[in-house]
């Protein structure tokens, strides 16, 4: 009796020794807009309309990368569609649809774009009324700006590139953006459409918001810091800066 139970305590110690220690843990993301900057009033790029530009910069201040691939089957299909490879503690990733698409040129870049990864509003400061939008909806992006590469695990060159974008490839069955933990992907305010059109705008105090991912499409850590915003006064002949909110 003592030698039967003594096999079956062996046998419960091997499978505990044989089962996994601890199961991988995802790495997510956590993006957000870093401080705007050259905030201007555009006249000339379209006559008789008055423009809202600015520069903005859509950051990673996660714990992994944020990576997107799009695929579509065959040429004939106009969009790409999107998953994100959620990476992990052993290395590995798992990949997950993203309610989004990718798409070729449309704004005089030849390359692909996601739709809508970054958005633009302009709203009254007295009321919080929405008075315009960000014009711009395709993004290629990709690590260009060194934002904080002291966090944790953040690669110290690049390794999302613009080529991920398939440029001057209408054809590509696939795209690859990202941006690596650390890593921000900026928007000069001459970029073409990064503008708010403001014609007819009365004279005043708005808050002008750039936000990242603004339909909550990608899996990432957090929310709360996706978002940053300027007070502005705007009057016939151009616009102050009256205070800065913080970027992620």
């Amino acid at each position: 009796m003592k030698r039967f139970v003594g096999a079956i305590l062996s046998a419960v110690g091997f499978f505990a020794v044989a089962s996994p220690s601890s199961a991988a843990t995802d790495l997510l993301p956590d993006l957000g807009m870093a401080k705007l900057s050259t905030i201007r009033i555009d006249t000339t790029t379209m006559p008789g309309h008055k423009l809202l530009r600015y520069t903005a910069v859509i950051v990673n201040v996660g714990q992994g990368p944020l990576d997107l691939v799009g695929s579509r089957a065959d040429t004939t299909t106009p969009t790409m569609s999107i998953v994100q490879q959620i990476h992990d503690t052993d290395g590995g990733y798992r990949t997950v649809p993203v309610n989004t698409t990718m798409y070729y040129s449309g704004d005089g870049h030849n390359h692909w774009h996601t739709k809508d990864i970054e958005g633009g509003r302009l709203t009254r400061l007295d009321n919080g009324l929405v008075v315009g939008v960000l014009e711009k909806h395709g993004f290629c992006f990709y690590d260009n700006v060194k934002y904080r590469l002291t966090l944790p695990d953040a690669p110290q060159s690049a390794t999302f590139l613009r080529t991920g974008c398939a440029p001057n490839l209408p054809d590509a069955l696939s795209a690859h953006m990202g941006l690596s933990v650390g890593w921000g992907d900026t928007y000069p305010y001459t970029t073409n459409l990064q503008w708010i059109d403001i014609t007819g705008l009365p004279n005043g105090k708005y808050q002008l918001r750039a936000i990242a991912d603004p339909q909550h499409v990608t899996t990432e850590v957090r929310l709360s810091n996706n978002a940053a915003w300027a007070n502005v006064r705007i009057t016939s002949t151009g616009v102050k800066v009256l205070t800065y909110g913080p970027g992620a």
